[in-house]
């Protein structure tokens, strides 16, 4: 018995690689974290440069996850929760208790969920008052690894607050933050690239407008809704490719979208949503057909009419479209119970999914992210000299 174990140990051992991680790069994220205390090689391998990348680039093949962020008692939190399969049924359904990542200290003493950007590849970019709290400064963190690094504070021509967005380009494999001066008066904007070790800002030029939206990253390029001065409503899509660094516009007609359109990927073409006010509510779905026309198709629904209660007494917020294309709706504030809903867009349906876990945290502005990504890259490995706070779960 003593040669036929160790034979399972020796055939164990002599696992390719490459195989090895292979099989660890379909396991969950905290599964993997666990792991690197069963042995050295175990450790050395899970911190190995191509099996981070290997793990990313399997994530963003697998079913996404929801993701909930949000700050309580200077603090921020970050859930995650496989998406509910197949909701499509009329009555209420309870998913699984969401997994508890990291928790990241935050110096800001608001807590509103739009200091939050979309995840891009796992990474996080927030705004937060900087050590002394006297000014705001972009902060990139990995809800997995619970690292959180904070940018170089921009220089502002007028000293304005800035707006970060964060982006990725699929083929240089690089992660970029660009900044924009939130006046809509300024022709010179900010980009810094995390890759390259210098985390040293950059000016670019581009006419000037005010961001109205978190933005969504497609295929290397970034989109997000602006207007010309803060309130006025939208009017144009800002196209930036993040490779070439370059900026392109799609013009909007007066009143047709407003600061509360959610653009989404619809099947690799861009989409937007967004809800009507006042009633009765419904939901407007664009999708640009033709990129180089701008040729736009749109379809409105209306929810049904039992909906229409939950819908004006919530104001939820819309979170984006699943591959399924069922649209993704939340509260923007913790409560107990909380829900999210998938409202499907054939057959007019409503599924109510409640999310269970966020008991002890009661009215809190809440961001729901669809779609999100693990990646068990280190926020040290973007450059030297950019410190790097790092707080485990309690």
């Amino acid at each position: 018995m003593e040669n036929l174990g160790q034979a399972k140990k020796t055939q164990l051992r002599d696992i390719p690689m490459d195989v090895v991680m292979d099989i660890f790069a379909r396991v969950p994220a905290r599964t993997v974290a666990s792991c690197r205390s069963v042995s050295k090689q175990w450790r050395s391998m899970i911190g190995r440069p191509e099996f981070k990348e290997l793990f990313l680039a399997v994530s963003w093949t697998r079913p996404r996850l929801l993701l909930f962020t949000f700050q309580s008692d200077g603090k921020i939190f970050n859930f995650s929760l496989p998406q509910p399969q197949n909701p499509d049924d009329e009555s209420s359904l309870v998913a699984t208790r969401p997994t508890r990542y990291h928790v990241h200290h935050n110096h800001s003493p608001t807590d509103y969920s739009d200091r939050f950007c979309s995840p891009v590849g796992g990474f996080i970019c927030r705004r937060d008052r900087d050590d002394e709290g006297a000014s705001m400064t972009s902060v990139i963190c990995n809800p997995v690894t619970g690292e959180s690094v904070s940018l170089p504070k921009v220089e502002s021509i007028n000293g304005v607050e800035t707006i970060p967005l964060l982006g990725y380009d699929p083929i240089d494999k690089q992660f970029k933050v660009l900044c924009i001066e939130a006046d809509g008066d300024s022709n010179t904007h900010h980009i810094v690239t995390l890759e390259n070790g210098n985390h040293l800002w950059r000016a670019i030029e581009c006419k000037p407008h005010f961001p109205k939206s978190k933005g969504i990253c497609i295929d290397g390029v970034l989109y997000y809704t602006a207007g010309v001065i803060p309130r006025l409503w939208v009017k144009m899509i800002v196209c930036f490719d993040i490779s070439s660094e370059k900026f392109s516009f799609i013009s909007i007609d007066d009143e047709t979208m407003n600061s509360s359109s959610t653009l989404i990927n619809y099947k690799g073409k861009l989409g937007a949503l967004q809800l009507t006010y006042p009633p009765p509510r419904r939901l407007e779905f664009w999708v640009l057909e033709d990129a180089v026309k701008r040729k736009w198709s749109k379809n409105i629904y209306t929810f049904p009419s039992f909906r229409q209660t939950f819908v004006d007494r919530t104001r939820p917020v819309i979170v984006g479209m699943t591959g399924k294309g069922e649209v993704v709706l939340s509260s923007p504030m913790l409560s107990d119970p909380f829900y999210i809903y998938y409202y499907k867009l054939e057959g007019n349906r409503f599924t109510r999914v409640r999310i269970q876990g966020f008991e002890g945290f009661k009215r809190k502005w809440v961001y729901t992210s669809l779609d999100y990504a693990e990646n068990l890259k280190l926020m040290t490995e973007y450059g030297k000299g950019v410190k790097s706070n790092t707080f485990s779960p309690k």
